[in-house]
């Protein structure tokens, strides 16, 4: 083997004995967000360090009794399209590449819950035939892909698949009371379905009906009546039958619920009933009322006015005037006309009844009716005075904001609407509005509340109250300025956002303008949530670390559950300069990495420079130097003679180091062909060493030099002649 081969080998040798190799990692990742539920597409990835290509992954269960390999693929991800809770335990993974292996990921654990369903009965109030009723089928969790719902009726003894679905919602358009009964559901997604939901009773009652006679005070032949079929719950496409004097027959039918009769006589006394009907749907027959048509009075020759249903009323009730009179010339038409304090408040008219339809408070006053014959202008008959009072029915709503109307942003604001209801019974209902926006539907609630305000809700807010029951009656409120200013927060770092190692560092969270009383800071690093309080706005290291390093924010919580955020801030801290520094494990690691890889470097520059050495020495070739006395030559390998001066030579020193001195090559005469140009030999200028004993007093000026002349003589002995080959030597 040769010398190069053999020193090549030994630096491989070196190296592979001193390489360390790095096991691949892997970490098995859970793709999922928040809780799995069965049907759930769920997600385990297999990652490896560095840039893995090529490698198979494997990935183990422990199942329900023992681990064992679940599945190998070349794939990194194993999916579960439609995970079940057989397939719910703890996971892990490793990936290999011919008969190289990663090494074993961590546990994971994958928690299968079941899918529940709630059945929910969508409907305000109490529920009739012919209703719109709906099912809701709920399942927890997102359900994507569940394909079919199944809703399940139980009897008073047993229950029975009602009906498949694949919406999630069953709606009865018209509801019949054979419906009613418990209703319970499932969903179901392949071969996963869910738990069962609790079961929902579902309660149709019959709708009932009321016939109510719209006339106070006696009726009289010529009058118009009105007679309005009420029906229970709210009514829709439905059409009204009006029975008389209990005929099975209807005496009218109409989409109208308001039957009138105009004008009346006699033959429209009588026993009334109605119901209504919709589809193959009837209402109950209503109770019977009771119609009396009377003959007029005989009257004066003054007219007399009626005030119905009475000369005190509420606001929103209709008022009708009636004037009463009689012509004693057959074939006379009288004409009316009505006035409330002087001021006329109709037209001549040959009706002698008129009607303040949702009368107000600027109704009230004194009214008269003024009746004459038509076509005689000086004939005028006057009645008196009836003084009708309009009462208030609920009083004008006010509107009140809490806490104030300059609030800050996240806080919750509260609008309250204030009316009082002056008749018992009375159902007011509240309606809030922001710059002619509704904000709510009718409710029976007076409370209106935004909940984490926010700029965008700056504007005028007001509300609006009426009777249940009667869409005319209407009050609004005044309105409010209400002021939502922006919340501003900031962050702030002392002493500084660049520390030292050990070093104590204070973040502070400040806010603009005074906040509600509750607040809560949430201190975040790299968007992980270090500290909340409601104590402090500070948040305290007193003793840094590298791992400190990082992004900070802040974000105030305010009682409305939101949040605003601060300024990011970048915190650095800094090692300690020297050798007391506190170093990671991670950097102790590379530290003495990096020191074996230097070592390994100098051993190996050790070893080529040795080969280099043995591999440049010449060849030794014998060489006799005659030791002679002063005059003698020195014969040098390349034949020539040296002859040396030995002064300062002591006799018989044994310790005399005498070196050879030769010319290199380069110096030769041109055409001296004894002398061949030696590749392995390695020249020096000058090779010089003289070890002493004991030392001669030298002349003063020249104590600490030791002086040698070396003279160059050809093979004859004779003195070579100066030149510029000629080598000079001063030895000291």
């Amino acid at each position: 083997m040769q010398t190069s081969e053999f020193c090549l080998l030994v630096c491989l040798t070196a190296v592979m004995s001193s390489a360390q190799y790095g096991e691949r990692g892997a970490k098995l990742q859970l793709k999922s967000d928040g809780p799995i539920y069965e049907g759930d597409e769920v997600s385990l990835h297999c990652q490896l360090d560095g840039n893995p290509v090529g490698w198979t992954y494997e990935i183990y269960w422990t199942g329900l009794t023992y681990p064992y390999l679940y599945k190998r693929q070349t794939e990194s991800t194993l999916t579960f399209s439609s995970v079940t809770r057989l397939e719910r335990g703890q996971y892990w993974c490793r990936a290999g590449k011919g008969r190289v292996y990663s090494t074993y990921s961590e546990y994971v654990q994958l928690e299968v819950s079941e899918r529940r369903a709630k059945l929910q009965l969508k409907s305000d109030g109490r529920i009739y035939e012919g209703d719109e009723v709906s099912l809701h089928c709920q399942l927890d969790g997102n359900p994507v892909g569940w394909t079919y719902y199944e809703i399940y009726k139980r009897e008073s003894t047993y229950q029975y698949f009602y009906k498949v679905h694949t919406e999630s919602t069953l709606t009865f358009s018209s509801v019949t009371h054979s419906q009613r009964g418990q209703y319970r559901c499932r969903a179901g997604k392949g071969e996963v379905y869910s738990t069962y939901s609790e079961y929902v009773w579902l309660e149709v009652s019959e709708r009932g009906a009321k016939l109510q006679l719209k006339s106070d005070g006696p009726i009289y032949e010529g009058d118009e009546v009105s007679l309005h079929c009420q029906l229970d719950g709210n009514p829709d496409g439905w059409t009204y039958e009006l029975y008389r004097n209990g005929y099975s027959y209807t005496y009218k039918t109409q989409r109208d619920s308001t039957f009138t009769i105009d004008p009346l006589t006699r033959l429209f006394s009588g026993w009334y009933r109605c119901r209504a009907g919709k589809g193959g749907h009837q209402s109950k027959y209503s109770e019977y009322v009771k119609l009396d048509v009377s003959v007029p009075p005989k009257l004066p020759n003054k007219p007399i006015l009626i005030v119905l249903p009475s000369a005190l009323v509420w606001e929103g009730d209709t008022v009708t005037l009636r004037c009463l009179s009689k012509s004693e010339v057959t074939g006379t038409q009288l004409t009316y006309r009505f006035y409330r304090d002087e001021t006329p408040v109709g037209h001549e008219t040959k009706q002698n009844k008129f009607t303040v339809q949702s009368a107000q408070q600027s109704d009230t006053g004194r009214y008269w009716c003024e009746v004459k014959e038509e076509g005689k202008e000086t004939e005028k008959k006057e009645s008196d005075s009836e003084q009708l009072t309009v009462k208030e029915r609920f009083s004008k709503p006010t509107l009140s904001v809490l806490p104030s109307v300059s609030v800050w942003e996240g806080d919750t604001v509260t609008l309250r609407c204030l009316s009082k209801s002056e008749v018992t019974g009375t159902q007011l209902r509240y309606k809030f509005c922001r710059d002619e926006t509704p904000l709510s539907e009718e409710t029976q609630q007076n409370e209106f509340t935004v909940e984490s305000a926010h700029q965008k809700q700056t504007g005028k807010y007001w509300c609006e109250v009426k009777e249940e029951g009667k869409e005319t009656e209407k009050k609004e409120s005044d309105s409010l300025q209400l002021t939502i200013k922006a919340m501003y927060v900031t962050l702030s770092a002392s002493p500084g956002t660049s520390v030292k190692v050990g070093d104590s560092i204070n973040l502070t969270c400040t806010w603009e303008g005074k906040m509600s009383s509750t607040l809560i800071f949430n201190f975040l690093r790299n968007n992980e949530t270090l500290k909340s309080s409601s104590d402090s706005a500070v948040f305290s290291i007193n003793q840094t670390d590298k791992i400190h390093t990082g992004s900070y924010i802040c974000a105030v919580e305010s009682s409305g559950r939101r949040q605003t955020y601060s300024n990011e801030i970048e915190i650095e801290v800094q090692a300690l300069p020297g050798p007391g520094k506190q170093e990671s494990p991670l950097t102790i690691v590379y530290l003495s990495v990096g020191l074996g890889l230097g070592f390994l470097i100098l051993v190996l520059l050790l070893l080529l420079f040795a080969c280099h050495r043995t591999r440049g020495l010449p060849s030794i070739r014998s060489s006799k130097t005659g030791r002679k006395e002063k005059g003698e030559d020195v014969t040098t390998p390349s034949g020539e003679a040296t002859q040396m001066d030995p002064s300062n030579k002591e006799e018989e020193n044994t310790d005399m180091l005498y070196s050879e001195l030769m010319d290199s090559p380069k110096a030769r005469n041109k055409g001296d062909s004894a002398v061949e140009f030696n590749n392995d030999v390695v020249y020096s200028n000058l090779v010089k060493g003289k070890l002493m004993k004991k030392r001669e007093k030298m002349p003063e000026e020249s104590t600490e030099v030791l002086y040698s002349d070396i003279k160059l003589k050809n093979a004859t002995g004779a003195s070579a002649t100066a030149d510029s080959s000629s080598l000079y030597a001063s030895v000291r």
